[in-house]
């Protein structure tokens, strides 16, 4: 009898001594935006706005251009074709913003590695993780499946005194965690990625009779001059069929890479849902599995 209460004691307090530990292992994963630091992010200038106007002499002798005043999606899916067509691989700086849950998040400063072939993403947070502080995603590793077929990323959480504790995890990157994380998933964080999400959802509004999508004018990003996208979709709010009201892309006027996407939930640009700025881009720096180890 002593020893069945002894052995009760010790159960009680190896729970008291976990179940805090476990609490707060779900606090990490689980995003807590109340004291979120709002950093204004001055990304992005129009100039030489193209909207109600013909173009002039300069302006037809810039095919690009003169395509985008035309069929807009024409000069996306151009760029898109270049893209899988002349990059392999590479390494750049993304600046993230997002509205999760209500709340905006901090600007956070992420170095990014991709490459093609074998398929693998890797995100380093180097300011403001809020909750990871890296992930590595490999398309082609059957390690990163589980049973069931999902894709899974490796993640270590931030923070110096978790990671005494759980030093990375593997975790769905569909599941509704990184959702809560997150408006895209790491396997959309590519240039790749971005082209096919535009294209899924101005397709689906073009058949729905309510695609609005035009060049806005150029603008500039990081130094490099921009072509400027401007589209509006009948957003009815999360979970719609649609992501936004209004989304406005830039096009990379040399490489045609989409290097800063803004979406915002109404057609005037007020409320932010997500900014994404992809800066100091090397092109097919040659990636090798080092770049790529854990």
């Amino acid at each position: 009898m002593r020893s069945a209460r002894r052995g009760l004691l010790y159960g009680v307090a190896a729970f008291l001594a976990v179940a805090p530990f476990v609490v707060w292992i779900s606090s990490i994963l689980t995003p807590d935006r109340s004291q979120a630091v709002v950093v204004p992010l001055a990304l992005t200038s129009i100039t030489t706005p193209l909207r109600g106007r013909a173009l002039d002499a300069t302006d037809a002798s810039d095919s690009h251009r003169a395509l985008g005043q035309r069929d807009p999606l024409a000069l996306m899916r151009l760029g898109y074709e270049r893209w899988q067509r002349e990059v392999r691989d590479y390494r750049c700086t993304l600046l993230k913003q997002e509205r999760i849950g209500g709340v905006l998040s901090p600007v956070e400063r992420v170095e990014v590695r991709f490459r093609k072939s074998p398929e693998a993403i890797y995100m380093i947070w180097r300011e403001n993780p809020t909750q990871v502080k890296r992930a590595l995603f490999r398309g082609d590793d059957p390690a990163y499946v589980d049973e069931n077929g999902n894709e899974l990323a490796r993640v270590e959480p931030a923070g110096a005194v978790i990671n005494i504790f759980v030093k990375n995890i593997l975790m769905p990157i569909k599941g509704e965690r990184a959702r809560s994380v997150s408006r895209r998933t790491i396997d959309e964080c590519s240039f790749g990625a971005v082209f096919e999400l535009f294209e899924q959802y101005s397709e689906r509004a073009r058949n729905a009779g309510v695609l609005d999508v035009r060049l806005r004018g150029t603008g500039e990003v990081g130094g490099r001059p921009t072509y400027v996208i401007e589209r509006h979709l009948p957003y009815s709010g999360e979970g719609g069929r649609f992501p936004d009201a209004l989304l406005i892309m830039h096009l990379d006027q040399e490489w045609l890479l989409p290097v800063a996407v803004e979406s915002f939930a109404d057609p005037d640009g007020a409320e932010l849902l997500g900014r994404y700025v992809f800066k100091d881009i090397e092109r097919n720096p040659g990636l090798t599995d080092q770049d790529f180890e854990f």
